[in-house]
């Protein structure tokens, strides 16, 4: 069974989390009680739950992350534009990995953590490749 290993800014380790291969990474992470915000429940469409991969970057992404990123980048938002940045909530757990969350939750700012997410990565996720380049040190 794959372990997610999650770390903070400074890539000290804050859990280990082992799940089931296939296992959406967002429903992984609240089921765990990590500190990831997904304020619309896992469906693509807010952003909240945006992490890196540094170990066992996925070969694959959903076209709803792409096309979502893509407008994000497009209006500025340069975050988006890294080949290690994905959406927790449009990734299955399929090896070992490393991550780090980019928003966690903080009570000035955020109601809550968001919804609960289902099981199933949503929307019906439809795959591209997902090139990941060797000049960061990211490919296994």
């Amino acid at each position: 069974m794959p372990i997610v290993t999650v770390v903070d800014f400074m890539m000290e380790v804050q859990k280990e989390i082992t799940v089931e291969k296939g296992t959406k990474l967002l429903k992984a992470l609240i089921d765990h009680e990590t500190e990831v915000v997904h304020e619309c429940g896992g469906n693509a469409k807010c952003t909240t739950c945006r992490v890196t991969i540094h170990k066992g970057v996925p070969t694959k992404k959903t076209k709803a992350q792409h096309d979502r990123f893509e407008k994000k980048i497009k209006f500025g938002a340069t975050q988006f534009d890294h080949p290690a940045v994905f959406l927790a909530c449009q990734v299955s757990v399929e090896d070992d990995m490393t991550v780090s969350i980019s928003e966690t939750f903080n009570s000035v700012i955020h109601d809550s953590r968001g919804k609960d997410t289902e099981d199933g990565i949503t929307p019906d996720p439809v795959w591209l490749d997902h090139e990941v380049p060797d000049w960061w040190g990211i490919k296994d």
